[in-house]
C-alpha cells in the first residue's frame, strides 16, 4: 500500500520563552527538521520521553533547553490547553506511567509517539487508532481545540511544515541511532 504524502503546517504564534515551559502541558518536538523528529512531553517543569536509550523521565526543562541551545537543535513547543479536571502534577505522573509501559523505542514495538498516544487516549478521551505519526496527531489535536500556542527554538520559520515520513524512515532512524550508541 502506498501511503499518501500528508503535509501539515503549524503556525509558530508565540515567541520562545523558557519560563513559559515551567507551567502547563507541552508536546516537545526535538530535532524538528529531522526525519523523523523526536517527540516528548513537558509537564509540570520537566521533560519526559521514550527513546532508543530507554525512558527519559523527569529531565529538568533547563537541561533540555541548554542542550538544544548549545547544539542548535531545532525544537518546537506546542502548548496544549489545560485539562479541565486534572492538575499538572497528576498529568505528569500519568504520562510517566505511559512512558514506563515501554522499555525503549524499538522497531515493531514502540516509537516516541507511543506513550503520547496512550496519554491523549486515556486522559483526553481522543481515539488514536488512526494516528501513527506526529503529522497525524497535531491536526487531530488542533481539530479538538487543544492546541493553545506554538513556540520555537533554533527554528526561524514562521510557518513550520512538519516533515513527511513513513514507517520505513522511522525504522531507518532507529537503526541509525542504534549504530551511534554502539560505537
Amino acid at each position: 500500500m502506498i501511503q499518501e504524502k500528508v503535509t501539515y503546517n503549524i503556525k509558530i504564534n508565540n515567541s520562545f520563552d523558557e519560563t513559559n515551559l515551567s507551567k502547563g502541558l507541552y508536546i516537545a518536538v526535538i530535532h524538528a527538521t529531522r526525519i523523523p523528529p523526536h517527540i516528548g512531553m513537558i509537564i509540570d517543569k520537566s521533560y519526559h520521553s521514550l527513546s532508543i536509550k530507554g525512558q527519559d523521565i523527569n529531565t529538568p526543562i533547563a537541561a533540555l533547553i541548554k542542550n538544544s541551545t548549545i547544539r542548535k537543535i531545532p525544537s518546537l513547543f506546542i502548548k496544549i490547553k489545560s485539562h479541565p479536571t486534572f492538575s499538572d502534577i497528576y498529568l505528569r505522573e500519568h504520562f510517566i506511567t505511559n512512558v514506563q509501559q515501554f522499555e525503549r523505542v524499538d522497531i515493531g514495538v514502540a516509537t516516541c509517539l507511543s506513550p503520547i498516544k496512550l496519554f491523549f487516549e486515556e486522559v483526553y478521551g481522543i481515539s488514536m487508532k488512526e494516528v501513527n505519526y506526529l503529522y497525524e496527531l497535531l491536526p487531530l489535536l488542533e481539530a479538538k481545540g487543544l492546541i493553545e500556542s506554538v513556540s520555537a527554538l533554533n527554528l526561524d520559520e514562521k510557518n513550520y511544515q512538519l516533515p513527511f515520513y513513513t514507517n520505513k524512515e522511522i525504522n531507518a532512524g532507529i537503526n541509525e541511532v542504534r549504530k551511534e550508541f554502539k560505537n
